[in-house]
């Protein structure tokens, strides 16, 4: 695999000041340790050949835990960012064959239990003595890996101490190969680390420990952040865990907090009982991360990670790890929004740039053949799943249609193998305000399904209730057939379905439409896929306004609102799209115009800012009027400046219906 030679490749961890760009050389030094592992017939293997999951067989102990433990090593339910976010995986690339890789600009949130550093100790426990004390010499051999890994080193060392004391003491070296788990796990609990040692292990001491340590660098961190960037909407820290526990889905305060808190629990439940009524969890955190993003643009970059890494660890505790629930995923912060925050703000460092920005211009003039190459229009027309996942947050979205996606291709392949197969129908209700995708992502879903076969066409048949409803009797069940027999082979989407429905109107002519397309979707059950689509809460009515609705729409996909993050990168994406370039300067001015949240009900959101490019587009188009056109170059024609972006004065018609009033 090339991918050290190409470029930087960096690991950045939340909790640490900066990112890390690893050296080639490090990573090939590890490697290399894992192999003489590998090649080692007397080193430490499992049991059994399977007992490492994704692992090639023979696998010996060390190689594995190396990949357990390097991610741990960066702290307490660490989160990782970068090309070296999957680290473990990144080293072990030899032994290890996952069906997925993380890296790049996604991240990754890890969680072990608080004994992670005796897995081979534990593992071994069945073995006789020599075995469990060649376990416990290769868990110090493994970590001393990482004392020189900026990222990891603090704890390595920390740890090896630890492992050193140990095995230089006889008695503790002879518990490790004959007492029972429980014993060895007490004597770390309590007795392996010093009070420096602890410090900075602080989940060693057991699950309480853990999370009073989560806690109290959540209230530290907040602290110093505050004082640093005051906010006028950011309160104490009674007034940020009390939304931190509702964004949790949890109804009160969780007793082993407000053990931990003392009498500041009572600040914190008072909180709960101000806010619960009218919490907005999506408000919240949209503002939190507002600020976490002004105060990295006010050189308290290292602060903001700090408080971002201590929220992570609370929202992870709170959200189910208490409880031993199944993972759960972080509430707060926004990890997507604040990583493309902190990405921007390293970019200027990085080379080369990446494809959707352009350095800085300058005035010099350079002979045309200096000019470098400009980025292409990035175009993913023939690539539906790729042009999916280059959408802006949208994550829960993106991972029910994954999931679709699978489902088909099992179907398919229990179908070619004389299965049977298991097929849910394909319908679909989009709940979400104006501008937030649903029509993007009903789009996509058609062209997928033709791809995997599943559709004939796999285009899309928009209508709303002036489409299929007629002004007299005998007229609607005529329209609502056309429209759907134009639909088939692909999809019929309609938006603003709970129109159809209109309350307090039983008569209503809308009744007849939506019988008419309950009817054709069961008389046409694989040739059509219908996409009913509205505002969360008066597509709750439409649901119940037939019996027959539920159970034929058996996916719902909720679409969010977008922060002010995710509308630049939106901007972004749909400038690279065009072919436009632009510069950070052009990013800071299209901020600015985005109207400050709380957002009104008939908010755009990508739809305004597509008007905001589009008006930037115009702009530049009458700046450009004015030179000779023999003059203008590529770059003059696709480069836009901040003085084009400005509030849009204009809107599509079609932007303009959708916001009507009331709805």
């Amino acid at each position: 695999m090339a991918d050290d030679t190409r470029g930087r490749r960096v690991l950045d961890v939340l909790a640490a000041d900066q990112a890390w760009e690893v050296p080639a050389d490090w990573v090939a030094r590890v490697r290399r340790q894992l192999r003489a592992w590998g090649d080692d017939p007397n080193t430490l293997r499992p049991l059994r050949a399977d007992a490492f999951p994704g692992f090639v067989n023979g696998t010996p102990a060390p190689v594995w835990f190396t990949h357990q433990v390097a991610p741990l090593l960066t702290g307490w339910i660490p989160v990782l960012h970068g090309e070296y976010a999957d680290i473990g995986t990144e080293l072990a690339r030899d032994f290890y064959r996952p069906t997925y890789r993380f890296g790049g600009a996604g991240y990754v949130v890890r969680y072990a239990a608080t004994d992670w550093p005796l897995q081979v100790v534990s593992g071994v426990r069945g073995f006789r003595e020599e075995g469990r004390r060649q376990a416990l010499k290769l868990t110090r051999d493994v970590v001393t890996q990482f004392v020189d890994a900026p990222p990891m080193a603090v704890r390595a060392r920390a740890l090896t101490a630890a492992l050193d004391r140990v095995l230089a003491d006889r008695e503790n070296a002879r518990m490790h190969a004959t007492a029972d788990y429980e014993t060895i796990l007490q004597f770390w609990r309590t007795s392996a680390l010093t009070d420096t040692e602890r410090a900075v292990l602080p989940e060693l001491a057991g699950p309480s420990a853990a999370l009073r340590y989560s806690v109290n660098s959540l209230r530290d961190a907040h602290a110093k952040l505050l004082m640093a960037m005051p906010d006028a909407e950011t309160g104490d820290f009674a007034q940020l865990l009390s939304p931190l526990v509702l964004s949790a889905g949890l109804g009160g305060l969780p007793p082993a907090v407000a053990q931990i808190l003392g009498p500041a629990a009572h600040d914190v439940e008072k909180a709960l009982a101000e806010i619960r009524s009218g919490f907005d969890p999506q408000a919240w955190v949209a503002a939190n991360t507002e600020w976490l993003a002004r105060a990295v643009r006010g050189n308290q970059r290292e602060l903001a990670r700090s408080w971002a890494a201590a929220a992570t660890r609370v929202s992870v505790h709170l959200s189910g790890v208490l409880a031993d629930a199944p993972w759960p995923e972080p509430q707060v912060p926004d990890l997507d929004a604040f990583f493309r925050v902190l990405d921007r703000e390293r970019r200027p460092a990085a080379k080369p740039e990446p494809l959707a920005k352009v350095l800085p211009l300058t005035r010099v003039e350079t002979p045309e053949s200096e000019e470098p190459a400009l980025p292409k229009p990035v175009d993913l027309s023939h690539n539906p799943l790729a042009e999916l996942d280059s959408l802006i947050g949208l994550e829960s979205i993106k991972e029910a249609v994954r999931r679709m996606v699978a489902e088909i291709k099992t179907n398919l392949r229990r179908k070619e193998l004389g299965l049977p197969s298991h097929e849910r129908a394909r319908h679909m209700v989009f709940v979400g305000k104006p501008g937030t995708a649903k029509t993007t992502i009903a789009r996509l879903v058609g062209r997928i399904y033709n791809q995997l076969g599943v559709l004939e066409k796999g285009h899309v048949v928009e209508v709303d209730r002036s489409d299929l409803v007629g002004s007299t009797v005998g007229t609607t069940a005529p329209l609502t057939a056309a429209k759907f027999r134009e639909a088939l082979g692909g999809v019929l989407f309609v938006d603003e379905a709970y129109t159809l429905v209109p309350e307090n109107s039983p008569g209503d002519f809308g009744l007849e439409a939506v019988a008419t397309i309950l009817k054709l979707m069961e008389d046409h059950r694989d040739e059509c896929v219908v996409i009913v689509a509205g505002y969360h809460r008066e597509m709750q009515r439409f649901m119940e306004s037939n019996t027959g609705l539920a159970s034929r729409f058996p996916k719902l996909l909720s679409f969010s609102e977008y922060d002010n993050d995710q509308l630049v990168a939106i901007f972004e994406l749909q400038a690279r799209q065009r072919g436009m370039l632009y510069t950070d300067d052009v990013l800071d001015v299209v901020r600015q115009v985005i109207p400050p949240a709380p957002r009104g009900h008939n908010f755009g959101n990508g739809r305004f800012i597509r008007n905001v490019l589009e008006e930037a587009i115009a702009n530049q188009a009458t700046r450009l009027s004015e030179r000779d056109p023999d003059s203008l170059t590529e770059r003059d024609l696709r480069e836009l400046l901040p003085e084009d972006v400005k509030e849009p004065t204009s809107m599509r018609a079609e932007d303009y219906l959708l916001q009507r009033p009331g709805s």
